[in-house]
């Protein structure tokens, strides 16, 4: 320290241009560091950025994946960015808009490696009135879901059946048609469920079914309805209890749902396992999980029937 003391000491005593350079040397020291500051700021700066870059950008970078997969940030048209908490096993979705192709009649079709892949199908109730199914089977059309009846979402919840049911299935049988069925459900507790299931299997007493009979639990928009505060939890239950009962008697099973039910009321962890049947009226869907069916239009029209009716297009055929 006393060496340091004395080169200070000199350069004080001299005159000339050492004396007027020091108070640019006492500037100097704090220029370098807030110049290496800086320079160290930019460098993390810039790693920063590219780290920012290089991630995957579905992935909340806030996620944690966790046992039973990982949190992911999904663009869907209809409900927009939402978080899903993946399940590890589920199968993920992996069709995509350019394997749909329309025939020449305009009817849409589904292509793997230049295989068309899809069956095109309509659901029917008794208000589709008088059919005519070889008119149907003539349009392309290779399976029919019919409705085999309901539950009134009123308090009481009474079951009906649809009357033209029996009428469908027969005519379907001779039009040589692929046959489903499905109950419309306003079950909230897992004895309806179990209730709904039993009497759909009463209904088909043993008839021949060649695609699944559907849980087709929705919302009611208008009005009280007695689902109204049926929680994801309890759904669930009630779709795995319906499917778990047809199962038992023969019959395959699947599930009826929109985008919301779908992604946010069901628990994959239970249900990963059961088929679905997607309602979704856009383009192409951009549903994360697998889907064996897609219901893609609501008010459609086809030979044979007067009026709108539900097109349907499955991607597995269920009678192999």
């Amino acid at each position: 320290m006393a060496d340091l003391d004395d080169k200070k000491r000199t350069s004080r005593s001299k005159g000339g241009k050492h004396s007027k350079q020091q108070p640019r040397s006492k500037h100097r020291v704090p220029i370098i560091i807030a110049a290496i500051l800086l320079s160290a700021a930019l460098i993390i700066g810039v790693g920063w950025g590219v780290s920012r870059l290089l991630q995957p950008k579905h992935v909340d970078e806030n996620a944690v994946p966790t046992s039973s997969g990982e949190v992911v940030t999904i663009n869907d048209s209809v409900m927009g960015d939402i978080e899903l908490q993946t399940v590890k096993g589920a199968e993920v979705n992996t069709y995509t808009a350019e394997g749909l192709q329309y025939e020449e009649d305009g009817t849409p079709a589904y292509y793997e490696n230049g295989k068309k892949i899809s069956h095109l199908g309509i659901d029917l109730s008794e208000f589709q009135g008088d059919v005519d199914f070889t008119a149907l089977k003539n349009a392309g059309v290779e399976f029919v879901m019919l409705r085999i009846g309901g539950r009134y979402y009123g308090d009481e919840g009474g079951l009906y059946e649809d009357k033209n049911f029996d009428t469908y299935y027969e005519q379907a049988q001779s039009a040589g048609l692929k046959i489903g069925a499905y109950f419309f459900s306003q079950a909230n507790c897992v004895e309806d469920a179990a209730q709904e299931a039993n009497y759909s299997i009463n209904k088909l007493d043993g008839r021949k079914l060649d695609f699944p009979v559907a849980f087709d639990w929705e919302n009611i928009a208008e009005g009280d309805a007695r689902t109204d505060k049926v929680t994801g939890d309890e759904l669930t239950s009630l779709a795995e209890t319906f499917c778990d009962t047809i199962t038992k008697a023969g019959y395959k099973a699947i599930v009826y749902s929109n985008t919301s039910q779908m992604l946010i009321m069901y628990d994959f962890e239970t249900m990963k396992d059961y088929d679905f049947w997607l309602a979704d009226y856009r383009e192409f869907p951009t549903m994360y999980y697998k889907f064996d069916m897609w219901q893609y239009s609501k008010d459609g029209s086809i030979d044979g029937v007067e009026g709108t009716v539900d097109l349907n297009l499955s991607f597995t055929d269920f009678s192999e």
